[in-house]
């Protein structure tokens, strides 16, 4: 369970560039490195954890055709029992601007062993189009994805473009490469930035920060197939600003959930292409 934890919180996190797809043509986004602080925000009785805390940092750069993004998470968790360990997750991934290619890399650690890497790639035939993905670790694997599947770039964009088009919920199909069995469907809701959000304490550059729209997006991931369940496998709630960065995450898995802040912010420059 915690190695995926550490794995899907790279889902809500991916942004794309402003000239990706004519759905998304006024999004225009920031290539920057956000740290954020990491905490429990609430365990329910029947989950063990007392408390977990850690930092994420992630790296987005514009590459011209693409973006690169380099995300590395590293948490403490306790138990009630008094034991503790360590996660450390890296992820690598490499989506080009027209949405249609994604290669990806993740390495997950728990107490300085490694439980699982995945590495592959991923490819659609058109936008909206149905693609295929492959798999070489940790075994070769290829499916066919339906027509319709986003990756997550893409699908980040189109949430900051219903947000700003007034949407208040939609659904997609998107793959990220995280799991060997397809797709999630993730069905979000949107709505107003939450009461005194703010960045009071963030260094950096902030002036990434200001002047920009922002919203408050929930978003429930169901896998694939499992459409018809009340209960998704876990939600995320972010404090969303319109180029992309956001302020803060709540990942809520069910028995626990944790809260993620950002307390750092540098620009990154945008190439000469």
């Amino acid at each position: 369970m915690f190695t995926a934890f550490c794995l899907l919180l790279s889902l809500g996190l991916w942004i794309r560039d402003a000239d990706a797809q004519p759905q998304g043509q006024d999004v225009v986004l920031a290539p920057h490195r956000a740290t954020y602080d990491m905490k429990l925000s609430v365990a329910r009785p029947n989950s063990g954890i007392v408390d977990v805390s850690g930092r994420m940092v992630l790296e987005m750069v514009d590459s011209c055709d693409g973006w690169e993004v380099k995300q590395r998470i590293k948490l403490k968790f306790l138990r009630n029992d008094g034991e503790e360990f360590d996660t450390d997750s890296s992820f690598t991934s490499y989506e080009t601007k027209d949405g249609l290619d994604l290669r990806f890399s993740v390495r997950n650690i728990q107490n300085d062993e490694v439980e699982e890497e995945l590495r592959g790639r991923a490819d659609l035939e058109t936008t909206g189009g149905k693609g295929m993905a492959s798999f070489t670790l940790p075994e070769v694997r290829s499916f066919e994805l339906p027509a319709g599947t986003l990756f997550p770039t893409t699908h980040l964009a189109l949430i900051i473009r219903h947000a700003r088009d007034g949407d208040k919920s939609f659904s997609y199909s998107v793959f990220d490469g995280a799991r060997l069995d397809g797709a999630f469907q993730v069905n979000a809701v949107i709505g107003r930035s939450p009461r005194g959000a703010g960045t009071p304490a963030v260094r950096g550059d902030v002036g990434l920060l200001r002047g920009q729209p922002a919203w408050g997006v929930r978003l429930a991931f169901f896998a694939a197939g499992d459409q018809g369940s009340t209960n998704p496998e876990y939600e995320l709630a972010l404090d969303l600003l319109g180029n992309g960065i956001a302020r803060s995450m709540l990942l809520d898995y069910g028995d626990f959930a944790v809260d993620a802040r950002l307390v750092q912010i540098q620009a990154l420059p945008r190439p000469r292409c």
